[in-house]
């Protein structure tokens, strides 16, 4: 579950690579405002949630959507589109505070 993300200026785009044969029946995802966790089942023990925390600005969690394509080889990749709440430039995907 390698993750990265970027900056899109109204939306955040979180990329994260999983392994072949994950279905979107293995992937659950919780939202609010200033929260998400994703757990992927397919992931190894210990590893299943890639993104867990404290989001870095406020989210319309009604307006995120994700989707599951192909990737390079046999991977997968899980694109989740977060939409910003105020059109501000995240520094980080998730803090600590």
């Amino acid at each position: 579950g390698e993750l990265s993300w970027e900056d899109g200026g109204e939306e955040v785009t979180v990329r994260v690579t999983l392994p072949a044969g994950t279905k979107s029946r293995d992937v659950r995802l919780d939202l609010k405002e200033q929260w998400a966790r994703l757990s992927v089942g397919t992931l190894p023990e210990g590893k299943r949630e890639p993104l867990c925390g404290k989001l870095f600005q406020p989210i319309n969690a009604a307006d995120c959507e994700w989707h599951i394509e192909d990737g390079p080889g046999s991977l997968r990749t899980l694109t989740l589109s977060l939409e910003k709440k105020r059109k501000m430039r995240w520094v980080l995907l998730t803090r600590n505070d």
